[in-house]
């Protein structure tokens, strides 16, 4: 009864997500939205966006796909609508708001007429074709306007995707801090409805005890990667649930989920492999 409850809401979610609608003028209240109303330019390329966004909207026949882009799209445009934030570092940046806006929306109107956000869903959907799937399997995302000196306003996105295969998720982390990117790679198991740790690593530059062993690793980092099956508590990301998850995200790239650690973690009998995966030697008694 319970799954049958979940279904049912599902499907209502999905019933009443309604189009995005284009910018209406007439209605503009925020600054950003007055701003675009009030620059020929840059009103006339949130037009041609938002034909090209409608356009592949018509075009996409897929439920799935059709409600990846009307979430995707919302989130651009909730982004968008914060503009330019000068918060710290980039509080010296001179660059014109029309100008960040102007070139952020042509972005969008290339990737939009391309079609790109549905063959990157199409990816998605064939890598994990092989998966049993299931609720915990999904993307969590947060996209922002990447500021200078760490970007040049581009609009990039990064969180969570996790990957299925009956009672075993399989997920890649991502998170960025103070111009550093880091991934945590985890393995939890279902038990009882709750998703249980088991594992996890990391690479990139917050990395520590735990840095992930990888296939192409040299002898000598093959001799200190590992898993970590007993982290500080603060190491451990909590789990999403998953109500917070979307099915397809057409704005993180398919390779995200390709990982060969990945494939491994989900059809291998035993995952980690015993010989990395061991206790965190620093990891309170």
């Amino acid at each position: 009864m319970k799954l049958s409850f979940v279904s049912v809401l599902g499907a209502l979610v999905v019933a009443h997500l309604s189009p995005v609608h284009a910018l209406d003028c007439g209605k503009a209240s925020s600054p950003v939205d007055k701003l675009i109303c009030a620059t020929p330019e840059l009103r006339m390329a949130d037009g041609a966006m938002s034909t090209a966004y409608f356009k592949l909207l018509h075009d996409t026949t897929d439920p799935d796909f059709h409600e990846g882009l009307i979430r995707s799209q919302r989130r651009w445009l909730k982004v968008r609508s914060y503009g330019p934030d000068r918060f710290g570092q980039a509080e010296n940046d001179k660059t014109d708001d029309r100008e960040v806006l102007l070139d952020m929306t042509r972005h969008r109107l290339s990737f939009l007429r391309s079609a790109e956000p549905i063959r990157t869903m199409e990816q998605q959907r064939e890598i994990i074709s092989k998966d049993g799937g299931g609720a915990f399997a999904g993307y969590k995302t947060y996209c922002v306007l990447q500021p200078p000196p760490y970007g040049s306003w581009d609009y990039e996105c990064w969180g969570e995707a996790h990957r299925q295969h009956r009672d075993r998720v399989c997920s890649s982390v991502k998170e960025w801090a103070s111009g550093h990117m880091t991934e945590y790679r985890r393995v939890s198991t279902l038990k009882a409805g709750e998703l249980k740790f088991v594992v996890t690593c990391s690479i990139g530059d917050a990395s520590a005890s735990e840095r992930c062993p990888e296939l192409d690793d040299d002898a000598e980092t093959k001799a200190t990667a590992h898993w970590n099956a007993d982290p500080e508590p603060s190491a451990i990301l909590p789990a999403s649930h998953a109500g917070d998850l979307w099915k397809y995200d057409p704005d993180i790239e398919p390779d995200v989920i390709n990982q060969p650690w990945m494939h491994d973690c989900l059809f291998a009998p035993i995952y980690p492999p015993p010989e990395v995966s061991r206790p965190n030697s620093t990891a309170k008694k």
